[in-house]
């Protein structure tokens, strides 16, 4: 019989090792990076092309476009297409992030030859029809209004201006009425720049053959290629002196705390190390912040920390949402962690549960060749170094109670931190 009360034994991973990904440049410069594994026949297919959000007037120009290129291509208008997608058990989704627009498709590796010409002929030759972009825009309104009416969205809009900087293409919040003013013409102008082979990067992942691969080839060299630079618009932040920043929300019942403090870039030898102490901080259930702030405070339901790295910079950010009445306190509680992160050492059982939760995170990298392939992407959208993976288990392998004191005084500390509160400033207290 199963005895309960004895607590199964925890055993380390030892050493993980990542596959390496495989990489050709076509004949029209687009580079296919490719994963082969897997028991079953399906497969992932990312088309990601240089230009996002930071690259547009209106940051919802390019996500409006992405949602576009779904809509109709040079053979098929928008229902043939998703009644190809849906007869053949596939998913086809297409999104714009800060610096690139993704087209995505997954199903069975025997669809590959039906799914992907579609795929790419939407990317290349859209229709981008005027009365689906009126819907798109119309939807984009709504959200917008939806947004600025939520204290998370203003809190969150409000501490990227101040970590990024006013000027910053990320710090832009459009208005509706300034979305209700984009015209197709400019949607037209943003797909034209982005679509250049020698700035798209492809990313085939799952159970494939070589005979697949090769007629893969074939379709993404029908992508035409040009000798334009690339859009890429990466404007380094460039933070504002650190402050309180409140935004009234009246009428809230709860306010919205977003706080950071600015951080190295992902390839300083102390990113790692300072990843870690986040975590420690406030990366999962059992971090100092949420065992302080909600268990023993009951401030608020939930409150997390997460170090963040991107082309552009990199940053701490902390988040909680709370009662108006609880802010200043919740605030002050954060402060409080901040310090005690450098006065009083993890313990042994703190620096275990942080080792095994880093090591779980590290280990779901590998759970499949779609993991595996979201990390070789990140290498080219946020710009993590090719030894990222390695360089994090030695890291795991070396953190100590010292190493967070040092990383926490360093980079933790209180007076840095640019705070913005969203909520009914007449009850905040």
């Amino acid at each position: 019989m199963l005895d309960r009360t004895i607590a199964p034994k925890v055993k380390p991973f030892g050493l993980l090792n990542i596959p390496d990904e495989n990489t050709i440049t076509l004949a029209n410069g687009l580079t296919l990076h490719t994963l082969s594994g897997g028991d079953q026949d399906v497969m992932r297919l990312n088309i990601i092309a240089e230009g996002g959000t930071s690259e547009c007037k209106n940051q919802c120009e390019a996500s409006f476009a992405a949602e576009l290129l779904r809509e109709g291509n040079s053979t098929l208008d928008s229902e043939q297409i998703a009644d190809i997608v849906d007869y053949n058990g596939a998913w086809f989704n297409s999104s714009a992030s800060s610096h690139f627009t993704t087209l995505q498709i997954s199903g069975l590796t025997s669809k590959l030859d039906v799914l992907a010409p579609v795929m790419i002929d939407c990317l290349v030759n859209p229709t981008l029809p005027q009365n689906a972009f009126e819907i798109i825009r119309s939807k984009g309104v709504a959200l917008q209004r939806l947004n600025l009416s939520k204290v998370s969205f203003l809190a969150n809009a409000d501490n990227r201006r101040l970590i990024a900087g006013a000027k910053h293409p990320e710090s832009r919040v459009p208005s509706p009425e300034e979305i209700e003013n984009i015209k197709l013409e400019s949607l037209v102008d943003f797909h034209k720049k982005i679509v250049n082979a020698a700035h798209i990067h492809a990313y085939l992942c799952g159970r494939f053959s070589q005979d697949d691969l090769n007629r893969l080839c074939r379709h993404l060299e029908l992508i035409p290629a040009s000798d334009a630079p690339s859009p890429l618009n990466i404007v380094q932040y460039e933070s504002l002196p650190p402050c309180t920043s409140e935004i009234d929300k009246p009428g809230s019942l709860q306010s919205a705390v977003v706080m950071s403090l600015p951080a190295v870039p992902r390839n300083h030898p102390d990113y790692n190390a300072l990843r870690m102490t986040v975590t420690a901080l406030g990366g999962y259930f059992g971090s100092r912040l949420m065992m302080n702030i909600r268990e023993d405070k009951g401030y608020t339901y939930g409150i997390s920390s997460a170090l963040l790295g991107a082309r552009d910079g990199s940053y701490i950010t902390i988040s909680a949402q709370c009662d108006n009445r609880y802010t200043r306190a919740l605030i002050e509680e954060v402060k409080h962690e901040l310090l005690r992160m450098v006065s009083e050492p993890l313990s042994s059982d703190e620096l275990s549960r942080l080792k095994f939760n880093l090591a779980s995170d590290l280990a779901s990298t590998l759970d499949s060749p779609m993991t595996m392939m979201d990390y070789y992407e990140l290498r080219r959208t946020v710009g993590i170094p090719d030894d990222y993976f390695e360089a994090r288990q030695k890291t795991l392998a070396a953190i100590s109670p010292g190493i967070v004191c040092e990383m926490a005084a360093r980079y933790l500390r209180p007076e840095l931190l640019r705070i913005s509160i969203a909520g009914d400033l007449s009850s905040v207290r």
